[in-house]
Formats: structure tokens, sequence, C-alpha cells
């Protein structure tokens, strides 16, 4: 059985003011954070509770690592000067 390459991008939202899983191949993953970082460490800890509880969604037969492939997206709007 081949096994899958899993992703989560994890994205802003600025009027939420918050990181979140915006989307993933990962069964049952969804978070959110006030910061990446902290997004990412709750990444790490769900992981393995949804392999446990998700085991037979889950493609490929991992016996210590699960790789995950995390992206960072963030949309900014730049103010442009306006000639007088």
């Amino acid at each position: 059985m081949e096994q899958e390459t899993y992703f989560a991008a994890v994205s802003w939202d600025a009027d939420a003011d918050v990181w979140y899983v915006s989307e993933t191949n990962f069964p049952g993953l969804v978070a959110e954070a006030g910061t990446q970082q902290e997004l990412i460490r709750k990444i790490h800890r769900l992981v393995p509770e949804l392999y446990e509880a998700n085991r037979h969604l889950v493609t490929g037969d991992f016996r210590k690592d699960i790789p995950i492939q995390v992206t960072a997206r963030r949309l900014e709007t730049i103010r442009l000067a306006t000639a007088g």
C-alpha cells in the first residue's frame, strides 16, 4: 500500500485574529490558535490523538512518526501612498 503524503496549510484570519488549519488531508484535523507557533504545537498534540481515533481513515502504516508538511499563508494588505 502506497503511503499518502499528509499536509496542513495554516492561514491567518485577520478578522478573528487567529491562525487556523485552512486545508488538510489528515482526517479530522481542525484547529486554531493565536500564533503560528501555537498552532503548530497544537497540530503536534492533535495528530497522534486523531491517528488513534481515525486509524481506519489514515493511509499508511506508521509505527513511530507521521510526516505532515505544514505550510503557512498570510495575506497582507499594503496601502499605497497616494499622489496629491
